[in-house]
């Protein structure tokens, strides 16, 4: 399995650290955030594994190239210019293996969650991409239909919309940034933006006239550490000193 590692932005909130690091560099518990999402993908299975930079990339490719991994570790290259997160896919389009799908990770997160789980439901949905989705409180959500199925977006605090948003008929959910995408979705990006940054939300919403886009919801018991900022750093930190072994669980056997 392969996956594609965001780790090109600058982590504006997450200074002072970014402001002289990459925020895949910033230390959580002593590893960086970077070595955390490789050792946790490795774990779930994944092989292939793309990273993206921009931000200090020239750190984030020494750092890769001077430790070691039992993965095969590609870096797509976005110091000339900043593609957002749709336009990363695009980007790193070359690199990807010849697969069905491609696993989207963010740097900042730590998590539990079971992927090779998300893999198997993905590959069975018949949706073109599966969005993992959380029921907590948010100020940006994702609205689907009865059968889970994506229709629109909200942003409860300026009161925009994209598409079909009806609490009344919907379920909303806050993104938790991690989604599989089949690669026929990403070429149809391609054809549609070229080599132009865009973000992926609004691409997902333009798309769904030709391709379906679904629901994976992460349970209440599931760990979700986001170290997006300070404060969020500092609570991972104290997680993990607490519980230092919690994914011993998930390693593959």
């Amino acid at each position: 399995m392969q996956a594609i590692i965001l780790a090109a932005g600058f982590g504006t909130r997450l200074k002072p650290y970014t402001e002289t690091l990459p925020k895949a560099l910033v230390q959580c518990n002593g590893k960086a955030m970077i070595d955390h999402a490789i050792e946790y993908l490795s774990a779930q299975g994944f092989d292939h594994i793309i990273i993206n930079v921009h931000h200090f990339g020239e750190l984030i490719i020494n750092h890769i190239n001077t430790n070691t991994y039992n993965v095969e570790i590609l870096i797509s290259n976005e110091r000339d210019q900043l593609k957002d997160t749709g336009g990363a896919l695009v980007a790193a389009l070359p690199l990807m293996r010849p697969e069905k799908e491609i696993l989207i990770f963010n740097t900042d997160v730590i998590t539990d969650l079971d992927l090779k789980k998300l893999y198997e439901v993905h590959n069975n949905s018949g949706n073109s991409a599966s969005l993992i989705v959380q029921d907590r409180p948010s100020t940006r959500k994702l609205a689907f239909d009865e059968n889970l199925h994506l229709t629109g977006w909200i942003n409860y605090k300026t009161g925009d919309t994209i598409g079909s948003v009806d609490e009344t008929k919907e379920s909303l959910y806050a993104f938790s940034g991690i989604h599989m995408i089949d690669l026929e979705l990403i070429r149809h990006f391609a054809v549609i933006y070229g080599s132009a940054p865009f973000p992926m939300i609004p691409a997902y919403l333009s798309a769904l006239e030709k391709y379906s886009i679904g629901a994976f919801e992460s349970l209440p018991e599931n760990i979700w550490l986001e170290t997006g900022d300070p404060d969020r750093l500092k609570l991972a930190e104290e997680y993990l000193k607490i519980d230092p072994e919690f994914r011993k669980n998930q390693i593959a056997p």
